[in-house]
């Protein structure tokens, strides 16, 4: 008896896990979405030189929330940049980019 117990609750467990997954894939299209949208105006008013941004499929959450995107700009994939989106304050967090900063940028960014 307590062995069907234990197979049953095993079981529960591994459908909670699945049904949560399927509820997070559900959810993240989206906001990964927006954090791509608020990356590529980030991009655009702080950086000189970029006329357009492909993101890549690839994206993480952290455990804050933030959402981690990756890409390239001006159709050259050598040309790699990255961004935290913290959805909390609608704001790019930290990013990596090799590319060169507008002048009015450069001590604070720029409003986006």
């Amino acid at each position: 008896m307590k062995k069907y117990i234990f197979i049953l609750m095993i079981i529960n467990i591994a459908v909670g896990f699945i049904m949560k997954n399927i509820n997070d894939k559900n959810e993240q299209p989206e906001e990964v979405k927006i954090a791509q949208e608020r990356m590529e105006k980030f991009i655009k008013a702080n950086y000189e030189g970029i006329h357009n941004v492909t993101f890549k499929d690839k994206y993480e959450i952290d455990q804050m929330g933030g959402i981690l995107v990756f890409g390239y700009y001006n159709k050259d994939t050598s040309n790699k940049f990255d961004g935290i989106y913290d959805k909390a304050n609608d704001k790019i967090e930290g990013h990596t980019i090799d590319a060169i900063r507008k002048k009015e940028c450069r001590d604070d960014d720029c409003d986006y």
